[in-house]
């Protein structure tokens, strides 16, 4: 198992009560419908805060030329090669 399964599995949970313990207020399907929604949206919002640390560790670590850099990277760029 890779680190990405936890991740995934940990923003599920977390997005499915917060989801759940805010629709609740609403009602019964409100507290189903953000259990889903939570479920859902949880991994995804998790994966891009981990995105966002990275960037900003790298930033304050190396500067923001390797910042761009490894942004590019992450996106499917390569760097241009030297002769």
């Amino acid at each position: 198992m890779t680190l990405i399964e936890p991740v995934m599995l940990v923003g599920a949970a977390i997005g499915g009560v917060v989801g759940a313990v805010w629709g609740f207020g609403s009602g019964i399907g409100w507290a189903a419908a953000g259990l889903v929604g939570g479920v859902v949206l949880g991994p995804i919002l998790i994966i891009v805060l981990l995105m966002v640390l990275w960037m900003l560790s790298t930033l304050v670590t190396k500067g923001p030329r390797a910042m761009l850099r490894e942004l590019g990277m992450l996106l499917g760029r390569r760097p241009p090669e030297r002769p």
